[in-house]
């Protein structure tokens, strides 16, 4: 988790003036999702840090193959892993976050990565039901090689963050049916993905 609220914090220098007029907007919430058995194969992690003095809750959710292929619909990715989070001060939540933070880490082919976006801003557009799109920042915050073949890089990984207000996160965990877009890769959440979001977003309940 703390991995990516760093990177959040590089991301949010593309977003603050227009994420501040979504969190002044916060008042009338979407509905939070309740308690309840989630079908998801990702985990839910709760931690305290001292030094903060607040509260990290982050879903961390890897893909198999067969789970790869279910959520990368369109886009050539030989693995991709999505986490999510949000903070809150104290051990007790007493506010809404004002933000929840997305990380899609995604490994392509090194010719099909840098023919590519380049590190920088960029969107991400999600469709819930037959809403108008969410068209939210999206930048790449880091790029590595990977999968080394004669000491050269045979792949490419990328690293996407996407910081949401909290409004447009329960939107997206709201919807019956959600899909998303960023450059050449159509991701599919309907299924584990949206049910694991789901799940953290139960996770957020203000003490009376």
């Amino acid at each position: 988790m703390n991995r990516i609220l760093t990177l959040a914090a590089f991301a949010l220098l593309a977003v603050a003036a227009p994420l501040r007029a979504q969190m002044a907007a916060q008042t009338n919430l979407p509905p939070i999702p309740g308690v309840r058995d989630y079908a998801h194969w990702g985990q839910v992690e709760r931690s305290y840090d001292d030094d903060e003095a607040s509260t990290s809750v982050s879903l961390t959710l890897p893909f198999n193959d067969r789970q790869r292929d279910a959520f990368v619909r369109r886009g050539d990715v030989t693995k991709v892993e999505l986490s999510a989070g949000f903070v809150h001060p104290g051990r007790t939540m007493t506010t809404y976050p004002d933000i929840v933070t997305l990380m899609l880490k995604v490994t392509r082919p090194t010719n099909v990565a840098l023919r590519g976006d380049r590190a920088g801003t960029s969107d991400i557009s999600f469709t819930i039901d037959a809403d108008k799109p969410l068209v939210v920042p999206a930048p790449l915050v880091a790029r590595a090689g990977a999968d080394m073949e004669n000491g050269r890089p045979t792949s490419v990984e990328d690293t996407y963050v996407v910081v949401l207000s909290l409004s447009q996160f329960l939107r997206i965990v709201d919807g019956t049916k959600a899909t998303a877009q960023l450059h050449d890769m159509r991701l599919e959440l309907t299924g584990g993905p949206l049910e694991g979001l789901r799940d953290l977003a139960s996770r957020i309940e203000v003490a009376p």
